[in-house]
Parts: structure tokens; sequence; C-alpha cells
């Protein structure tokens, strides 16, 4: 078995996922997320029902953003398709019906009553740059791995790459609702109150989507430095999508003409955004741990532009680098 600490062995098999049989790999699935792979001999029998579904049931989920869950054993994809929509299960299956996947992770058995080359059961925590850093395996199939242990090993995953990668992300879904925002206040200003309505919503969106990727970079983070900017960026984040909230939710009562209910929400509003620049400016992602391999600390002052609605401007600060965000879902 290979042992914590080793490369993790790419591979590309085809999967059932999504209802649907694919051609899949393991890096293009996972990308940079920390990988739960289980090995198990066979679709249906009992034993491995239980683990599957218990991997399905285990909190693991409270930390989706972070976490792929991916099973692996030597029944078709046909099979897999049949046994997932059985019993719910929400994570690819993949089809090592060679056992060459097993193998290179130390997990094959030879023969396994009277089936030759067959996945013993076997568990391993992979971290985003593929490394395995918890493996587990037992030659008996009946044993089923400790899920609190499991649980403890993925929450254990601690990478600074990992992390400012979180952050990047986190950090261009906050200039994207930065800017919503701005938007979204000159139409408040302007009374244009379905077009406000709109922005602050996509405004919130992002906030949203930055507070999760600052508080995942948090988790994964090692060194104190990363972890208070990202701990104090998600606080950021959640106050002005907090304000966006609110100031949409004025643009509506005003919208209906009911301007007292408009009138509180616009100061609650206003209330969350005081409170966001407490902890204000952002920290700049650190680009220096980007290079593979490299480890270290540091951050720069990110500083925002743009008025919030409120007559106070910002400085800006031009260094601040272009990246991409996701487009919400609205």
């Amino acid at each position: 078995m290979l042992e914590p600490g080793t490369p993790a062995p790419e591979f590309e098999l085809p999967a059932a996922v999504d209802g649907e049989i694919t051609q899949l790999s393991f890096s293009e699935y996972t990308g940079e997320d920390v990988a739960l792979l289980s090995f198990y001999p066979a679709d249906f029998s009992p034993t491995c029902t239980d683990e599957m579904c218990s991997l399905r049931d285990l909190g693991l989920f409270d930390l989706s953003r972070d976490v792929c869950v991916l099973g692996i054993s030597g029944d078709s994809a046909f099979s897999h398709l049949a046994f997932a929509e059985r019993y719910s299960l929400q994570f690819p299956l993949f089809s090592d019906s060679a056992g060459e996947v097993a193998e290179r992770y130390g997990v094959l058995y030879e023969d396994f009553r009277g089936h030759k080359r067959v996945p013993k059961r076997a568990l391993f925590v992979i971290d985003g740059r593929q490394r395995i850093r918890y493996a587990w395996a037992t030659d008996d199939p009946s044993q089923l791995p400790n899920l609190e242990t499991i649980r403890s090993a993925v929450e254990s995953v601690q990478d600074e790459y990992t992390a400012a990668h979180r952050y990047q992300d986190a950090y261009a879904n906050y200039q994207y609702g930065y800017s919503e925002l701005s938007l979204a206040m000159e139409a408040f200003e302007d009374e244009q109150w379905g077009l406000a309505s709109e922005a602050f919503g996509e405004a919130s969106w992002y906030f949203s989507a930055a507070a999760d990727g600052f508080d995942s970079a948090a988790r994964f983070g090692e060194s104190a430095a990363i972890v208070s900017d990202a701990d104090q960026a998600a606080q950021a984040s959640e106050h002005r999508r907090n304000a966006a909230r609110w100031f949409g939710e004025a643009a509506l009562h005003f919208g209906y003409e009911k301007a007292e209910i408009a009138e509180e929400s616009t100061d609650d509003a206003r209330a969350q955004l005081e409170a966001a620049r407490e902890y204000e400016p952002v920290a700049e992602p650190w680009v220096e741990l980007f290079d593979e391999g490299e480890s270290g600390s540091g951050s720069g002052s990110g500083n925002q532009s743009d008025s919030d609605g409120d007559g106070t401007t910002d400085e800006t600060d031009d260094s601040t680098p272009e990246v991409e965000a996701e487009e919400p879902n609205t």
C-alpha cells in the first residue's frame, strides 16, 4: 500500500457520474480539492453497500467545497450506474476492471473468491497537490474504515499552496462583488429600483462565494498570516454580502412605495458596510506561493476603490491583480 507522503498515481477510467457513463481522470475531476478515494471489492455486496452509503452520509459533505469523494472497484461502469442509482450515490464510481489502478496504489487482490485482480477495501485522503496524506487498507473484506478517523484526516489536511489558490479565487469573487455593489449603489441613488435590486442580488452572490472561498483558504492555511488574512477577508465578505441583501430589500420596498420599511432596510445595510470596513482592506493573494514546490507566507494589502454609496471612497491600488471568478447563478 502506498504510504502518506507518496504522490498519488494519476489515472483515467470509465466512470458512472451524475447518471451517465463517461471517461474521467482523477485530476480532471478533483482539480485542487482534497480527494477521498475509496477502493472496494464489488458493487451490491452488503459490506460495500454499507461503506458507500456511509461515505455518502458522512459529515464530510459539511466540507463539500473542499472534498471530492470517489469510489473505485473492478465492476463495470454499467454496474456502477445501477449501484449509484439504487443507493443515491452522488459521487463518481470508477471502473478498474483490469485492476491496474488498485495495483499501482498497492491494494490489489490477485485472487478474491475466484475473481482475479480485484481491489481490496482501502481508503486514501489525497491533498490538492495529489499527495497521499492518509492511507488505510485491510485484507478483511468485511472490515470497514473508521469514519471519524477519516473525517479527522480530511480536516487535518493543510497546504499553503491550496490555501493560496482558494484565496485567489475568493479574492476574484470579492472584487466582482465590490464592483457590482458599486454599480448597484449608483442605480439605488438614481432610484432605479428594479436595476438596483438585480445588481444587489449579483453582488450578494459574489460576496457569498468569496466568504466561502476565504473560509476554505483559512481551513487549508498552515501559517498564522494566511489564516488571519483569510479569516479577516471572510468577515469583510460576509458583511458586504449582508449589506447587498439589505440594500436589495430596500430597493424592492422603495419600488413598492413602502418607504418606512425601505429606510429601515437601508439603515441595516449601511451598518453592515461599516462593519465590513473593520476588516478591510482585504489582503491581496499570495502569488509567490503558486510556484509548485514552494512554500512560504506573506501578503500584500489589497485596497479597493469606488464608492460604497454612502459618500465615502476608498483608495485605489493599481497593483491589484486581474483574476477570474465564476458567473453567478441568477
